[in-house]
């Protein structure tokens, strides 16, 4: 009996550490952002009536000289209530009553605070901290060598030593900026802004080849994970092993690479293994991917190009957030390609268990500085009741030299609030479905 409590406890154990690990980072990428609030509310002598981790019944509370200290129940965000914040006060330790420039650094501090964070991590990633790599290079946006049967170095194409500066209109700040920019367009076309010799060339069209792929992982075995949600619509899940492609049996990785990239016409007939039964799934609608056909340059480590990478990165994941938003609304990503809080965790811990078990917590750290970074722009765009829906009326009376009277602004925070919140809740019901199901919304 004791042996089977023992392994009981060990299974749950091990499935629930890394989410103990992901709510513990982001309660603390949420600590980081409210403390900048508090600090810099505390340096202008702004009274703070309360200091919170978490959101709805509290669980834990301190009283302060001034301030009300509070953990709450469920750790998706927090808050600093400061006096005169919301409302019109007579204290002269109102919120409202501070000089402009004093409430537009106590605003910005919070997102400034999340942005610094995702800098000191970078800088970690940079410096190879946690890689299983003995010696990793810092990556640059030089081209080192083509592999063979490349494509992009036709006539009219790339080159070895070219230093990607743009695509397709776009500045590459970092060697992650090529992927990443190269996956927003999939029809393998591509404009390039090259230095070559010194001399700046433009490029307008660059020919890649695409193939089918990108809707999962898959092991040395053949065993999946990681399925899409329109390919677990369409049948598949994570655990099943692949025993044909197209009915060719496939037995390695290497195979089953090679017989999906055999396809032209991007639906594929997939036979599996799953619990000791085959089941065949037809015409599976997969996505199309972009064949990255040369490697990228590595510089030697030292202090100057790992803090420089790091501020590089943080730029490449800050123009992520505004780029994705871009293309969430224009139509390219759904409902079903964004994450709250809920989903959030759940992806922490999975890099979390995966780095565990590779010893390599290169993407665990990747993960982390995409978050705060993300939290940090994204609280300064300029949407109602954001951090920097806040800051667009400071600008206001900064440029006119008068208030937008308390009562419309207020209208407007709420009018954002209640549509926030909406999102907020379609996206964590989408998280749970996911959770519950395996397949998203649509």
């Amino acid at each position: 009996m004791k042996l089977n409590l023992l392994l009981t406890f060990s299974e749950v154990w091990t499935k629930a550490w890394p989410i103990l690990v992901a709510i513990l980072f982001f309660g603390f990428i949420i600590f980081i952002h409210e403390f900048g609030h508090f600090i810099f509310a505390k340096i202008f002598k702004v009274k703070v009536n309360e200091f919170a981790l978490g959101m709805g019944p509290t669980i834990l509370k301190k009283q302060g000289k001034e301030t009300k200290y509070a953990l709450r129940l469920f750790p998706i965000g927090g808050f600093v209530s400061m006096e005169g914040e919301d409302e019109d006060s007579e204290d002269d330790g109102a919120f409202c009553n501070k000089k402009v420039w004093q409430r537009m650094i106590i605003t910005a501090a919070g997102a400034t605070n999340n942005i610094i964070l995702g800098v000191l991590i970078c800088i970690l990633i940079v410096a190879g901290v946690g890689s299983s790599q003995k010696d990793p290079l810092v990556g640059t946006n030089t081209i080192s060598q083509f592999y063979q049967g490349a494509v992009s170095n036709g006539e009219g194409g790339l080159r070895a030593g070219d230093k990607i500066l743009r695509i397709d209109g776009k500045r590459v700040f970092s060697d992650y900026d090529i992927s990443f920019l190269m996956q927003r367009n999939n029809t393998g076309k591509y404009s390039f802004v090259i230095e070559r010799d010194g001399e700046k060339i433009e490029l307008p069209e660059v020919n890649f080849a695409i193939r089918t792929g990108g809707n999962f992982s898959y092991d040395e075995n053949c065993l999946i994970s990681s399925v899409s949600s329109k390919l677990k619509r369409a049948g598949l899940k994570d655990g099943d092993k692949v025993i044909a492609v197209n009915g060719v049996k496939v037995e390695t990785n290497t195979a089953l690479m090679e017989e999906i990239g055999k396809d032209t016409d991007y639906t594929i007939d997939f036979t599996v293994l799953r619990d000791g039964e085959e089941k065949t799934f037809e015409s599976v609608k997969m996505a199309t991917v972009t064949v990255f056909d040369f490697s990228i340059l590595g510089e030697e480590r030292n202090f100057f190009n790992v803090v420089g990478g790091a501020f590089r990165y943080t730029a490449t994941m800050s123009r992520m957030v505004y780029l994705s938003l871009f293309d969430m609304l224009t139509g390219k990503y759904g409902i079903n390609d964004l994450a709250g809080p809920i989903g959030t965790v759940s992806v922490i811990a999975n890099v979390a268990e995966q780095s565990a078990q590779n010893t390599d917590w290169s993407s665990m750290l990747m993960i982390m500085a995409l978050i705060t970074i993300n939290i940090g722009v994204f609280n300064l765009l300029p949407v109602p009741a954001l951090d920097g829906g806040r800051l667009f009326f400071m600008f206001v009376e900064l440029i006119f030299r008068k208030k937008v009277p308390p009562k419309y602004e207020n209208w407007i925070h709420a009018a954002g609030l209640v549509l926030l919140l909406v999102f907020m809740a379609v996206i964590s019901a989408s998280d749970l479905w996911k959770w519950i199901s395996g397949i998203g919304f649509m």
